[in-house]
């Protein structure tokens, strides 16, 4: 249903979320640049700090602690309940690109990764440069998992998730999937093709 799930994107190509526009669980409208970025990801930070002052409240109410948006959701009627929200920055390397409109988003992307996913908020970055310069060390690890895709250097590889190999992979979906402190596990992604 709908109202489970609540997407906020930002697609700074202008083409690649097209398909989703119109659906009900996709954020009106979807973010096009960093000015975007930075409102949805200031949002999402004041969403995840409204979330737990209600979690804390109920909590005390309670008399123990609810440790998560699933515990929190079995407690409260059908209305209060929060939906999960994913929050994707596509082209972070374009969103990113401005000194200061990297600072911010970087930032707020850091709180969100530290501690909104018990209150049901996640974060995917994309980009198709992974580099030192688009992907700093602390946003890496701040994020509880990485995929690669094939990239063109073990330097590439070791950005998005310190190891080499993601430079060896075959394509058309074949990928690394590594967990916050676990080694990459190989798999197949799906494979979007404008065909399908």
């Amino acid at each position: 249903r709908s109202g489970r799930l609540r997407l906020w994107l930002v697609d700074p190509k202008g083409n690649e979320f097209v398909q989703l526009e119109r659906e009900p669980h996709v954020r009106q409208p979807i973010g096009m640049d960093a000015e975007d970025a930075i409102e949805m990801l200031n949002e999402a930070v004041e969403e995840m700090d409204r979330r737990y002052r209600e979690m804390k409240a109920a909590s005390r109410e309670r008399g123990s602690r609810i440790p998560d948006i699933a515990a929190y959701n079995q407690l409260v009627p059908e209305p209060e309940r929060f939906p999960w929200i994913l929050v994707v920055l596509d082209e972070f390397a374009d969103l990113t690109a401005d000194r200061d409109a990297r600072r911010t988003i970087e930032g707020s992307l850091q709180r969100l990764a530290q501690k909104a996913r018990a209150c049901g908020i996640h974060c995917v970055v994309a980009t198709q440069k992974p580099s030192a310069e688009v992907i700093s060390t602390t946003t890496r690890s701040n994020l509880g998992a990485q995929l690669a895709l094939r990239v063109r250097s073990g330097t590439d590889s070791r950005v998005i998730m310190e190891a080499t190999g993601a430079e060896s992979l075959a394509g058309n979906g074949d990928g690394f999937l590594r967990l916050s402190g676990e080694e990459p596990i190989r798999l197949q992604c799906a494979k979007y093709t404008a065909d399908a």
